[in-house]
């Protein structure tokens, strides 16, 4: 079977034209002639979603080559096209981690933009039932225009690489969106070297792995989810999956997750997007930890503290201002007429955070734009492209380590209602949290390869954590709050009230632990 092996990057922060100038000025790319396409695709589909549902792309392709090719280190040029020729491409589900796609794929030229609905007999749908019935109700679903900037590089391995700069636009439904990415797809060789290449250029771009293919961003566009958060997915994973098929499942999910949202709040202020990153980088520190017997050592997470630092800023902003604030609030005004000293108080502390929060935005948008900082992305994904395949462990050892977790969060959660000498009550329960947090995380990734009974049992220990994790949270929530506040100099009475109501929570729930 045919195959596609490409990485694919979003890049945040950058402008076409900037995006262009980076990659026609690296040292790399230099030599390499430049050549550029303007490319029409059009995907079909049937009405139903039949292709989508089999995670399926088609599409005809209208390719004019610019005349002209580029000398190196010159400009590119954007001269007469050619005559517009034409091509038929079917891509199958593909497979792969993080930014990695791996995919059979069916190309044939066409004379002219009609769809052979003969030529899909001979490709993966042959075998599809009712397959004449689903050819003939196949039509244009999804439309993407761009410019397309090819340098094709060629490495002391041997390996034959294209790097393909894509920008334009995305149509569907009468609905647009701007088309940013950078390919670079395996034409000879090993896919390590893709890898190698990718990390040469992230040095003078920011490349942030992305995992959504053209056709599945129409797709989210056409149904409104193009700029929703993304969740964690459920994970196709066998009974008693070994630890390596975990981690490239889990693993993957949860860097893809991490990289999908942080897409979003480079260019959105909605507060889920940053909390689902955050999300994402959680699972991703749980599942290294459950699996840590197993996997040889991960790149340093040195350089990315200071974007995970502003997802945090982010974060807490967010959460003061749009979830504590409005509930706690008007509980602290109890009447806008008795106590209108109150209600501003109030007021400005909400104005205070909110301009806090735009600037704190500002910075974690310069963190993704810095090259430095998305880089250590890209060396989690290749280093969790280069696991193998397999590893040696016993039937249980998914459960066994999760009963050492749970044992652990039970201990605890008993010694937080009468915290150790030397140890506050806040720091017991934070301890409690993080446990509930890994637990979490770790039974979420490895129910499904449990036997009935253990998978019952762990998805009940995941709920309990689910459940710690939210109640010691919302204590967490009021406490950092008032801190927020004191450190935006807001009106004493309101950061007091905060600070009694963190402290009857946190009781509450050192209460309830016990």
């Amino acid at each position: 079977m045919p195959q596609e092996i490409e990485l694919k990057f979003a890049l945040p922060g950058l402008r076409a034209d900037d995006a262009l100038q980076r990659l026609r000025h690296h040292p790399l790319l230099r030599p390499c002639p430049i050549q550029q396409q303007r490319l029409v695709n059009r995907y079909y589909d049937t009405p139903d979603g039949w292709l989508r549902t089999q995670r399926c792309a088609l599409r005809l392709r209208g390719i004019e080559v610019l005349a002209g090719k580029t000398p190196p280190g010159g400009q590119p040029t954007t001269g007469s096209p050619a005559r517009r020729m034409w091509e038929q491409t079917l891509k199958t589900a593909g497979h792969g981690n993080g930014a990695l796609s791996v995919r059979g794929e069916w190309t044939m030229p066409l004379a002219r933009p009609v769809l052979d609905r003969a030529a899909l007999r001979n490709t993966a749908l042959a075998a599809a039932p009712d397959l004449a019935q689903r050819l003939d109700a196949l039509q244009p679903v999804h439309e993407t225009r761009c410019l397309r900037t090819t340098w094709t590089v060629q490495g002391d391995d041997g390996s034959i690489i294209e790097v393909a700069l894509d920008t334009g636009d995305i149509h569907t439904q009468g609905r647009r969106a701007p088309l940013l990415e950078l390919e670079l797809e395996l034409l000879a060789g090993n896919p390590a070297a893709l890898y190698a290449l990718a990390g040469a250029l992230a040095s003078d771009l920011p490349l942030l792995p992305a995992r959504t293919s053209k056709v599945e961003q129409a797709q989210r566009l056409g149904d409104g989810t193009l700029d929703q958060p993304v969740f964690a997915r459920p994970l196709d994973l066998p009974r008693h999956a070994d630890p390596m098929a975990v981690a490239r499942a889990a693993l993957g999910d949860a860097l893809g997750q991490l990289c999908d949202n942080l897409l979003l709040a480079a260019r959105l202020d909605d507060p889920q997007a940053v909390h689902q990153a955050r999300v994402g980088w959680r699972r991703w520190r749980s599942l290294l930890r459950l699996l840590r017997p197993w996997l040889p050592a991960p790149p340093a997470h040195d350089a990315l503290r200071p974007l995970l630092a502003s997802l945090g800023t982010v974060r807490d902003l967010d959460v003061a201002r749009t979830e504590t604030l409005p509930v706690w609030g008007p509980l602290f005004v109890e009447s806008d007429s008795a106590h209108p000293d109150r209600l501003r108080a109030w007021q400005q502390a909400t104005r205070r955070l909110t301009s806090s929060v735009r600037s704190a935005r500002q910075a974690l948008r310069a963190q993704l734009s810095n090259p430095a900082s998305v880089q250590a992305l890209l060396a989690c994904a290749t280093w969790l492209q280069q696991l193998p395949e397999h590893v040696e462990a016993s039937d249980g050892w998914a459960a066994e380590r999760l009963d050492r977790w749970h044992a652990r969060l039970t201990r605890r959660l008993r010694e937080s209602a009468r915290p150790a000498e030397g140890q506050s009550t806040t720091d017991a329960l934070h301890a409690v949290r993080l446990l509930a947090k890994r637990l979490r995380y770790g039974a979420e990734a490895v129910a499904p390869t449990l036997p009935g009974k253990a998978a019952r049992r762990i998805q009940r220990w995941q709920r309990d954590a689910r459940t710690w994790q939210s109640r010691i949270g919302r204590w967490r929530d009021i406490q950092r709050a008032a801190e927020l506040l004191a450190e935006h100099h807001a009106d004493a009475e309101l950061i007091g009230f905060l600070r009694g109501a963190a402290l009857a929570s946190r009781q509450a729930e050192a209460h309830c632990s016990d």
